[in-house]
Formats: C-alpha cells, sequence, structure tokens
C-alpha cells in the first residue's frame, strides 16, 4: 500500500502547532571574562569552586603568570614533590614551553621533574592535554564539531554522520528511522583553546520545503581539553503514523552566546514503518 503523503494545508497545520509548542528563551549572556576572574569570584563557595575545576581544570592562576591560564601544570605546584628553587623553575619552565608551542622542550623538562609529579602527570592525563595544546594549529577554530549521532537502542546499525569531512554529500543521503521509536541526538566536539560560552545546538526541520518545526538546545559553556566533549539531547519519539512517514530535511547549526556559526550542516530522515521497510 503506498505511502499517503500530506497535503501542503496539513504541512502548514504541523508547523503552526509546533510553533505554538515552542518557548522563547529571554536569556542575557554573562559578561566574557578572564580565566583569572572566573577563579577569583566566590572563592569559599565550595559547590561553585567544584563546578570551575569541572569547566577549567584545578589550576591555580597568578597574576604575572599568564601561561597558567593556558596549562594545567600549575596543579602540581605546591602539592608534590620539591618545593626548592630548582622544582620552581622547572615548572615555570613547563609553562613556558608549552605557551611558547616548544613541545620538545616541553616533554624533556617534564622528564626533569621527580618521579612522583611524573606519575602524577600520566596517571591524571595533564602531561597529553599540554602537549596536545603545545602542537594545536594557532589558526585551527576554536570549536570543532566531529560527530552527530543518532542514539537509538533498537537501531540495527550505527547512524553517525563524520561532521570532519564532505557535509555536501549528507544532502544527497538519509536516515532510516522506524517510527514512533525513542531516540537522543548526541553531538561529539571539542574546545581547543580558549572557554566557550552558552554553546546551543538549533535544528530547523523540513518536509516538502515547508517548515515544521524548530527545535533549540542549550548545551552550556565548556573550556579547552584535549578530549572530547559530547552532548545528549532529551529523549524524543520520532513520529509515527500513515501521515508522518516520508522524508524530512534537516538544517543544523552548532553556535554559542556571540552568535559564531562553528558549523552548519545538512542532512535527511527518513520515518518508515520499520527499519528495512
Amino acid at each position: 500500500m503506498a505511502e499517503q503523503e500530506p497535503t501542503a494545508e496539513q504541512l502548514a497545520q504541523i508547523a503552526a502547532e509546533n510553533e505554538e509548542d515552542e518557548h522563547s528563551v529571554n536569556y542575557k549572556p554573562p559578561a566574557q571574562k578572564s580565566i583569572q576572574e572566573i577563579q577569583e569570584l566566590d572563592k569559599d563557595d565550595e559547590s561553585l569552586r567544584k563546578y570551575k575545576e569541572a569547566l577549567l581544570g584545578a589550576v591555580t592562576v597568578t597574576a604575572g603568570e599568564p601561561w597558567d591560564a593556558l596549562v594545567p601544570w600549575s596543579r602540581v605546584r605546591g602539592q608534590r614533590g620539591s618545593s626548592s628553587l630548582e622544582g620552581e623553575m622547572l615548572r615555570e619552565g613547563l609553562g613556558w614551553a608549552e605557551h611558547s608551542k616548544e613541545p620538545l622542550l616541553l616533554f624533556l623538562l617534564f622528564l626533569k621533574l621527580p618521579w612522583e609529579e611524573r606519575c602524577v602527570g600520566w596517571c591524571e592525563g595533564w602531561v597529553f592535554e599540554s602537549l596536545f595544546l603545545c602542537l594545536l594549529d594557532p589558526n585551527a577554530p576554536n570549536v570543532v564539531v566531529t560527530k552527530l549521532t543518532l542514539v537509538c537502542a533498537t537501531a540495527p546499525g550505527p547512524l553517525e554522520l563524520d561532521l570532519t569531512g564532505d557535509l555536501e554529500s549528507y544532502k544527497k543521503q538519509a536516515f532510516v528511522l522506524k517510527e514512533g521509536v525513542e531516540y537522543r541526538i548526541k553531538i561529539s566536539f571539542r574546545v581547543n583553546r580558549e572557554i566557550v560560552s552558552g554553546l546551543k545546538y538549533i535544528q530547523h526541520t523540513f518536509r516538502k520545503g515547508v517548515k515544521i518545526d524548530k527545535t533549540e538546545y542549550m548545551v552550556g559553556s565548556y573550556g579547552p581539553r584535549a578530549e572530547e566533549y559530547e552532548f545528549l539531547t532529551p529523549m524524543e519519539e520520532a513520529p509515527k503514523g500513515m501521515l508522518a512517514r516520508g522524508s524530512y530535511n534537516i538544517k543544523s547549526k552548532f553556535t554559542d552566546d556571540d552568535k559564531t556559526d562553528h558549523l552548519s550542516w545538512e542532512w535527511n530522515l527518513t520515518i518508515k514503518k520499520d527499519w528495512k521497510d
């Protein structure tokens, strides 16, 4: 039995219903602050301190040491190992090497640290993070969106888009999603150099050229690190029924408080009665 395509009037009605469901958030972006200013705010608030450590890492920023805002080497300052002048000079040199993009010098100085501090560096991973930031191309984007995944427990195979390749090719391809299944969208991304505030994922959904839905997700604020971040949307249910089946065109954007377009891409979704219908 052939699928019944919705009429233009029905699509317009769906779009109107979705527009009524949209809630505009009166959100005012916070003023930009340096990492040192953020560290100095509400020092005695334990819960806020833990949040800032999760965002920035356990970094102590000291006036006159600009590289401390960029590197995690000050995690070892005053915690483990020698407090001698030699140890302090080594740690200052490590910070300077990363700030100056000197990976070989950074690694050689790291090997001169006391054994206990080197173990901490390997186990906690900040030596890898520092080498990554040191080798990072200064012209590379601050935010890099790498992958979109439809997370669905009942899907027969992976539903992924590699967003580092040819985005134009996705306009000619389509995910197949079974009607009525529960799924989430996962966005994978990296932050390379600076804290980014108010990241958002926005998607516009079209059917037969008519925009029927707009969804906006607040992703949050993130600091630089070597590992990718992952953002998961709330659980959603795929549309179902004869009129819901068919092809959908989706235009996605990853942006932030400053309205920077970190990445825009277009992809397609086909709702079917079954996965292999």
